[in-house]
C-alpha cells in the first residue's frame, strides 16, 4: 500500500502542533503587550501626578523662602515629568532594551533599583489581599448576626 501514510500523518500532526504553538505564543505576546500598555499608562499617570505634587511642594518652598529646597523639588519634578513622558512613548520591546542598556551602564544602580522595585511590589501585593480579606471578614462576621 502506501508506505508514507504513518510518516505523513506524523509530519502533519507535527506541523499542526507547531502552528498551534505559534498561535498560542502570538496570543500570549499580544496579551502581555496589552497588559503592559495598561500598566505603563497607569504608572505614567501616577508618575505625572507625583511630578505635580513636587511642583506644588516647590511652590510652597518658594512661599517659605527656601530657595535650595524649591530648586531641588523643581529639578526632581522635571526629571519625574520627563520620565513619565518617555515611559508613555515606549513600547514593551523598547523599554526592555532601555532597561538592558541601563543595566550594562550602571549595574549597581540597576540591581539596587530591581531590589527596591521587588520590595515595593511585594508590599503592594501583601497589602492588596489584606484589604480584600478584611472586608470579607467584616462581611462574614455580619452575616451570622443577620441570620439569627
Amino acid at each position: 500500500m502506501n508506505d508514507q501514510g504513518p510518516h505523513h500523518d506524523h509530519e502533519t500532526l507535527k506541523q499542526k502542533g507547531q502552528q498551534s504553538a505559534d498561535e498560542l505564543k502570538e496570543a500570549a505576546r499580544e496579551q502581555a503587550e496589552s497588559a503592559f500598555d495598561r500598566q505603563r499608562d497607569s504608572v505614567a499617570q501616577h508618575t505625572h501626578t507625583f511630578g505635580s505634587v513636587l511642583q506644588r511642594a516647590a511652590d510652597e518652598f518658594d512661599r517659605q523662602e527656601q530657595p535650595f529646597c524649591s530648586e531641588q523639588a523643581r529639578k526632581l519634578a522635571d526629571h519625574t515629568e520627563r520620565f513619565s513622558q518617555r515611559l508613555r512613548d515606549k513600547d514593551l520591546h523598547a523599554l526592555c532594551r532601555s532597561a538592558e542598556a541601563y543595566g550594562r551602564r550602571e549595574p549597581a544602580m540597576f540591581i539596587g533599583g530591581a531590589i527596591a522595585a521587588g520590595f515595593l511590589v511585594t508590599r503592594f501585593l501583601r497589602s492588596s489581599p489584606a484589604k480584600a480579606s478584611s472586608s470579607d471578614v467584616s462581611t462574614e462576621s455580619k452575616a451570622p448576626d443577620q441570620t439569627l
